[in-house]
């Protein structure tokens, strides 16, 4: 059987140029400036999440729905500030596995 309505992802990985440390905080300020963003109906089409975040290199992995890939990569550019604090998310590689942006990141840290 072939689902239907299965989710076609496209994960991204970004650098944080910012001085929020916290992954929790990271993960709700950037949900809240996508809702912003895209509405709540745009949000949950998009089905954004924030897939992994390391605070020592801060450097961190987003999954996207594949159609909204553009849009996200738009909203990443767009975004100046999280929760306040002055931040930029920049987009470093886009892919439609995980285990290439992972092993990525971890062997080169995308510097």
């Amino acid at each position: 059987m072939v689902r239907v309505d299965s989710l076609k992802k496209r994960y991204i990985a970004f650098r944080l140029n910012s001085s929020i440390t916290d992954p929790e905080k990271l993960k709700r300020s950037i949900y809240a400036e996508a809702l912003k963003f895209f509405g709540e109906f745009g949000l949950s089409e998009a089905a954004l999440k924030l897939h992994s975040y390391d605070s020592k290199t801060k450097i961190g992995i987003l999954r996207c729905e594949r159609s909204y890939l553009e849009r996200v990569l738009g909203f990443l550019a767009l975004v100046s500030s999280l929760d306040g604090t002055e931040a930029r998310l920049v987009a470093l590689k886009s892919s439609g596995t995980l285990k290439s942006l992972e092993s990525t990141t971890e062997s080169t840290h995308l510097a």
